[in-house]
């Protein structure tokens, strides 16, 4: 869906367009029927969308599901714990359906 050639897109929040860049996107989290976008430096974004249309359009593998309710970008992840993942001062679960995938994409940028 993303053309991949804009470094934003557009969301409908509260009867307007949002723009939203991918660079400074934090994380996505599911609140019931609405998804909140978590931006950097500012605040939340509230829209009427399914977790499923937003992760097929997010650029994968920068953004990843890790949870049935979050989708975080990558790069923006400060410290992966057991079973949890720090964006900005939040720690967010990892769930066990979706572990595996996002562990092995973690595993080529280790350095031991």
């Amino acid at each position: 869906m993303n053309s991949q050639n804009e470094p934003f897109f557009y969301v409908k929040s509260e009867n307007r367009l949002v723009q939203v860049e991918f660079s400074k996107l934090l994380y996505v989290e599911c609140v019931k029927d609405y998804l909140r976008l978590h931006v950097q430096d500012q605040r939340p974004i509230m829209t009427l969308m399914t977790m499923k249309t937003m992760e097929e359009y997010l650029p994968c593998p920068k953004f990843m599901r890790i949870h049935r309710s979050f989708i975080v970008q990558v790069s923006k992840i400060n410290y992966i714990n057991k079973g949890s993942v720090e964006i900005a001062g939040n720690n967010l679960p990892v769930s066990d359906s979706y572990r595996e995938r996002f562990l092995s994409y973690i595993e080529k940028y280790i350095l031991i």
